[in-house]
């Protein structure tokens, strides 16, 4: 209960950033994906069901302040946090390439997803010019906030769920 009275919250400030803020911050045309990499990062503390939760919620706030069909970027952020949670064994605490694992295949699913719905509504844009202008830039940038991200969780998934101690 505690992560989403945190968590919604942070979706929404997170949302607003992206298509704030970020907007003046890109690299190319391509700029980080703040939603995608939270839900990442809270998949892979092992929250999975929470992180589907909040992808769901988070979609929904991207996509009222972006200007996608509504939906669109909840369906793909529930599907991201569904095959990251696949990996619930908790490997990413025996490795440090795992969260940029998750992270590579997450953005590959949300890029191709907003592909599909683009091509779905009729708007097909020029594949080779938004893979080299907004894929792989944007890829690029949530590789790089991807640890940071992935630590920021961990340290959060800490403080709300204390390890129990047995005597």
């Amino acid at each position: 209960m505690m992560g989403y009275l945190i968590g919604i919250p942070l979706m929404a400030l997170l949302a607003v950033l992206q298509t704030t803020v970020l907007g003046q911050f890109r690299l190319l045309e391509g700029a980080p994906d703040l939603i995608l990499l939270a839900i990442i990062a809270w998949s892979l503390t092992g929250r999975s069901r929470q992180a589907m939760a909040l992808g769901l919620i988070g979609g929904v706030l991207l996509d009222t302040l972006s200007g996608y069909p509504l939906g669109v970027s909840s369906i793909i952020l529930v599907l991201v946090a569904y095959l990251v949670s696949l990996s619930e064994v908790r490997f990413w605490e025996a490795h440090f390439l795992i969260p940029l694992a998750a992270v590579l295949l997450g953005s590959a699913v949300f890029y191709a997803g907003n592909l599909a719905a683009l091509a779905a509504l009729g708007r097909s844009p020029d594949l080779g010019l938004a893979l080299a202008r907004v894929i792989l830039p944007g890829t690029f940038l949530n590789l790089v906030l991807a640890l940071p991200a992935s630590q920021a969780a961990q340290t959060v998934e800490a403080a709300l769920y204390p390890p129990e101690v047995g005597i």
